[in-house]
């Protein structure tokens, strides 16, 4: 019977898997080639070994088919049927491939045999052919697994060997896994024979080879391994990227560094001996830059580090591609060394140009601001000279922006810079409690900078602005001095230094962020105080660790102000939304608060802030990277010093979570925020959804 039933499969297949075709000429070219039934045809387009242009024949459509099915069956799908259309055009035929998938097989029971001093979760961990759960599916938190891979058996046979050298189980041995396939039920069970032995310490780690320069006392301080503790794998690559590095730093480029290891079976203990050939120092010979449709050359030049005469380093290599990828000209860049000899290289400097101009228009939504509508013309990279210029149009229903602004980063290809800009701003503050006042602040002014590139990641700036600053619409309070509601004019000297060693300009994901913006009202002008700003950003991508790119990022913001006599309403901090911090709240609504004679609220303001966000960033779009998925969490704190009579002295704290869609469109970066509450209080807006366009991710 069960013969009878394998025969009827077999036969069944054979019909399902036919190959549909009019009469054509044997050898005809192929003129084109579908692949229909399946979302990544791409990629199985790869593997059929077929091509336009080749010459048809019936042998080679059976071997393209077979093709199929053994891609799918690698990647757990089994009972897949392929039939194929061939149709004469004109001299050549065009084939279709129709692929009807088989059922993924799940895995329904792992196996370890063997294992005594390290568990089964812990092996299991980084396998691909593992038990899975309900949450399997989601990216990171679920862990993968659940469904059967058959060629990753292989790799998995390695993962579960790296889990025991990361434990020191140097004798560890595992054998091929065993997958039993249950076709009838769409289940299968692996099973992973182990033997450990038992763990290694380490008895002495040493640094040898004749490299004149290497001070290894420093080195060994930067060493994972150390003596007396557990052997792990990972540490021993860390440190032998780490000499590498340093002896990069020294010419080295092809310094060859190789692990040596004495091992004693009876103690269970093992030396390491990093044994360094050097080779000869090596010079560069030439600079060789390509991919550069707009970019000039010198504009590139000025970020790469590494002329020709110049010795290699290895840090010199790695800083210039950050440095280049930070600019925001290009969407790719590729820092590569080219040998020439044992002693000579070119560097190769491959980039793709990204768009950093843009004339764009739009209309966006958001549940505080309402309708906006939105016009810009911008340009990061005007003409290819490094220089950027932007005029921005935005208005809604209740803000508006216009702004002009210009800046040479680097005046006259040295390393001084030079900015300035105008802007007219309005932004109407409405509440939903009928308690607070609500007001408008109109502002219009300028400002110009000049300043100083200051090592490869410092920049320090000084600079001048003024503005005029119109405070309306609002009932004037009773009780309260009036001086902090009138209109004023500030003139102030401003200061900056920042410093900035991310790997990217949209989307870093190591390094850090941090600037110090301090100004100085008071000269002339009625406003009179001091203002210093200080934001911090930390990124951290997992690629590396986890073979996915999560990106973890930290931002701190820090705001301090002191009074020197006049300290306006407006100069003062508010929280709320993705413009001041704390999303989820609409733009100033989180602020200490005046209450009048009358029982009327009115926005005080406040001279401390402290705003903290972390948050976790991964892809939507893998393909072209250009849109990803965040998610937050936002605490921020605000406080008045200054003003007296405010109805809460002590720090006001609020907090949110939630997500935001990242879009590195053609129009510049655009966030989808949308944000919950954690903590509403009484007089508090919400602004659930926002939408923003112009700021990094």
């Amino acid at each position: 019977m069960r013969m009878f039933k394998k025969a009827v499969i077999l036969v069944l297949f054979a019909v399902s898997a036919m190959t549909v075709q009019a009469a054509v000429p044997h050898k005809a070219p192929i003129t084109s080639i579908e692949i229909e039934g399946i979302s990544d045809s791409d990629k199985l387009l790869d593997l059929i070994g077929l091509k336009k242009g080749d010459l048809y024949t019936p042998a080679r459509i059976q071997h393209a088919k077979a093709a199929i099915v053994k891609a799918l069956e690698a990647q757990g799908l089994y009972g897949t049927t392929v039939e194929t259309k061939v149709e004469p055009v004109n001299d050549g035929v065009a084939i279709t491939f129709d692929v009807n998938k088989g059922e993924e097989i799940k895995i329904d029971k792992v196996k370890f045999v063997g294992n005594k001093q390290v568990s089964a979760s812990d092996l299991e961990d980084n396998l691909v052919n593992k038990e899975g759960t309900w949450f399997s599916w989601i990216p990171i938190i679920g862990g993968g697994g659940g469904k059967a891979v058959p060629d990753q058996l292989p790799y998995d046979q390695l993962r579960i060997r790296e889990a025991y050298l990361e434990r020191g189980f140097l004798d560890a041995k595992v054998a091929e896994p065993l997958m039993k396939m249950d076709f009838a039920n769409h289940k299968a069970e692996v099973t992973y024979v182990v033997e450990e032995g038992e763990p290694y310490t380490v008895a002495d780690v040493k640094i040898a080879g004749k490299v004149p320069e290497l001070k290894v006392d420093q080195i060994m301080e930067d060493l994972k391994l150390k003596p007396g503790k557990v052997f792990n794998v990972k540490k021993l690559r860390h440190d032998l990227k780490t000499i590498q590095e340093k002896v990069g730093d020294m010419g080295y480029a092809y310094a060859q560094i190789k692990p040596v290891f004495k091992k004693d079976s009876q103690k269970h203990t093992v030396a390491v001996t990093y044994q360094i050939n050097p080779n000869k120092k090596v010079t560069i010979h030439d600079v060789i830059i390509t991919g550069n449709t707009k970019t000039l050359d010198y504009v590139i030049r000025r970020y790469v580090y590494l002329a020709p005469g110049d010795l290699f380093s290895y840090t010199d290599l790695q800083d210039t591609k950050k440095e280049l990828q930070r600019t925001g000209f290009f969407d790719k860049v590729v820092v590569k060394p080219q040998r020439i000899n044992d002693h000579e290289m070119d560097l190769l400097v491959e980039v793709t140009e990204a768009q950093t101009g843009s004339i764009s228009g739009g209309v966006g939504y958001g549940s505080y601001d309402g309708f906006m509508i939105n016009a810009a013309v911008s340009d990061r990279n005007l003409f290819g000279t490094g220089i950027a210029g932007s005029v921005n149009l935005e208005y809604g229903q209740k803000s508006h922006n216009y702004a002009l602004s210009f800046k040479d980063p680097r005046v006259f290809n040295t390393l001084f810079s030079f900015s300035v800009g105008v802007y007219d701003s309005r932004q109407e503050y409405e509440y939903d409690d009928t308690e607070t006042e609500n007001y408008t602040v109109s502002r219009t002014g300028g400002w110009f900078s000049f300043g100083r590139k200051i090592g490869r990641h410092m920049h320090a700036s000084l600079g001048y602005s003024y503005t005029d600053v119109d405070y309306h619409d609002y009932t004037p309070p009773v009780g309260v001095d009036p001086r902090a509601y009138e209109s004023y004019k500030k003139s102030s000297i401003l200061g900056s230094f920042t410093f900035d060693n991310t790997d990217d300009y949209y989307v870093p994901r190591e390094g850090i962020y941090s600037n110090l913006s301090l100004e100085y009202a008071g000269v002339g002008g009625d406003a009179d105080f001091w203002k210093a700003d200080f934001k911090f950003a930390a990124y951290y991508g997992m690629e590396d660790l986890i073979d996915y790119d999560l990106i973890w990022r930290y931002k701190l913001h820090l705001g301090y102000m002191d009074d020197g006599g006049y300290t306006p309403i407006a100069e003062m901090y508010t929280l709320g939304g993705s413009r001041d911090g704390v999303r989820g709240f609409a733009p100033g609504s989180i602020s200490p608060r005046y209450t009048d004679v009358t029982g009327h609220e009115y926005i005080a303001g406040g001279d401390r802030i402290v705003v903290n966000s972390i948050e976790a960033s991964i892809p939507l779009d893998m393909i072209t990277n250009n849109m990803r998925l965040t998610g937050f969490v936002d605490y921020g704190m605000i406080k008045n010093t200054i003003y007296k009579n405010i109805d809460d002295r002590g720090w006001i704290n609020r907090a949110s979570v939630g997500a935001q869609v990242e879009w590195k469109s053609p129009f510049g970066p655009i966030n989808l925020v949308f944000a919950t509450p954690l903590n509403k209080k009484s007089g508090d807006d919400t602004a659930v959804f926002e939408f923003t366009m112009g700021s990094k991710f």
